[in-house]
């Protein structure tokens, strides 16, 4: 599987995931793509076979529900990620870990098509 992380999220994590052999793209990391739009990010994700890691949940479910109609383009999946997460050195490290397990764990670029699933920390 091979994941977008949304703007707000830091591109340090992707960095962590792709030291570790992941494909993982920041919108927070491209300038070309900075400030698009959620409709876009998704879209974008959905051009390149990733699912989207946001803490987004309210506009991303919208657009989850939007897409997945009958005859609907779907996605390749949305990570949704609590308040929890923050943006300091050991949260970062904790993400990291924490998407890497999920990763592992579905690594199949399909495996969460059409489907939202929460990041969740022991």
């Amino acid at each position: 599987m091979k994941l977008l992380l949304d703007e707000m999220l830091s591109p340090l994590v992707a960095e962590g995931l792709r030291k570790r052999g992941h494909d993982v793209t920041a919108i927070g990391g491209d300038l070309s793509n900075q400030g698009l739009g959620d409709p876009e990010v998704l879209e974008f994700a959905r051009a390149q076979h990733r699912a989207v890691v946001t803490n987004n949940v309210v506009d991303f479910r919208q657009l989850h529900a939007e897409m997945i109609v009958p005859g609907g383009p779907g996605h390749f999946g949305l990570v949704f990620v609590s308040a929890r997460y923050r943006r300091s050195r050991r949260d970062i490290g904790r993400m990291v870990a924490d998407l890497e397990k999920l990763l592992h764990e579905h690594p199949d670029e399909t495996a969460l098509a059409d489907r939202e699933t929460w990041l969740s920390s022991p």
